[in-house]
């Protein structure tokens, strides 16, 4: 492991950072973010953090593709394909047998293409009913381009051709998602490590989000999705994000990567954090 670098120059980012962007690196695994600042500041022609700090503080453009780099808005409809379909095929039907309109939240949504790809599911699973689907994020431009349901052909290369040409408009490289799709999910700015949470999720999705966080960081956010999940809830998390202390959490291990909510007995007491 790289040692990290704890100069008044890094503190001084840090700070700078989160009075920019709110986004608190002191919540991300120093010795990664700092690994890999040194190839962003190199491609900036800088060579210490202070005088990065200051380039991103006067150009509002290169502070947003910093943020961009920083909350990783890279994402595509269906993405990990095998774990979309065990979710279609396992998962959601298993929660439909207990409550047939569900509460659905995409965390970490960035463009959109998560949650409207939940919408998509569910309407091949059961056409015609309203569900509750939630996007969050931290940024608010990416927030902005989720809403707008404008994406490039590559990013859905793994809808189902009869789900594209149902609900795509598509030329010239462009997909342009269809108003019925969009107007079933809303989207919310949301900090998880500072926000109030909502509740009653039957599904929560948080994929490829916290894989930076520190591991105090990154307990606080699951302890706070167990409680927002209803007793039959699913967290669903990405591919490189196995939740190895998942008991100790309050959530068990259901299938690889799909963690249900492990009920309160025996001692185990479960609080919400933040």
């Amino acid at each position: 492991m790289v040692e990290f670098d704890d100069s008044p120059d890094y503190s001084y980012f840090v700070g700078k950072i989160k009075s920019l962007s709110a986004i608190d690196l002191s919540n991300y695994k120093p010795w990664q973010i700092q690994r890999r600042l040194a190839f962003v500041m190199d491609q900036a022609g800088t060579k210490n953090y202070r005088e990065f700090a200051d380039i991103l503080a006067s150009d509002k453009q290169k502070l947003n593709e910093f943020v961009d780099w920083v909350t990783i808005n890279v994402s595509e409809f269906y993405r990990d394909q095998l774990k979309f379909k065990e979710l279609q095929d396992v998962i959601l039907p298993e929660l439909l047998s207990h409550r047939k309109e569900l509460r659905i939240w995409s965390a970490g949504c960035s463009n959109g293409s998560e949650p409207y790809t939940l919408t998509l599911i569910l309407e091949e699973l059961t056409p015609g009913k309203h569900h509750t689907i939630i996007g969050t994020d931290l940024d608010d431009r990416i927030l902005q381009k989720a809403r707008l349901g404008c994406y490039e052909d590559r990013d859905i290369r793994n809808v189902p051709k009869h789900l594209t040409s149902r609900f795509f408009k598509c030329d010239n490289g462009q997909a342009i998602l269809s108003d019925e799709i969009k107007k079933r999910v809303v989207f919310k700015k949301q900090d998880l490590l500072n926000d109030k949470y909502e509740n009653d999720f039957d599904l929560i999705l948080c994929r490829n989000v916290v894989i930076y966080f520190t591991s105090e960081a990154k307990d606080q956010i699951y302890r706070n999705f167990r409680e927002s999940l209803t007793e039959q809830g699913v967290l669903f998390v990405g591919g490189a994000e196995s939740i190895l202390n998942a008991k100790s959490l309050g959530l068990q291990v259901s299938r690889p990567f799909f963690y249900r909510k492990l009920p309160v007995d025996g001692g185990l007491h479960v609080k919400r954090v933040g």
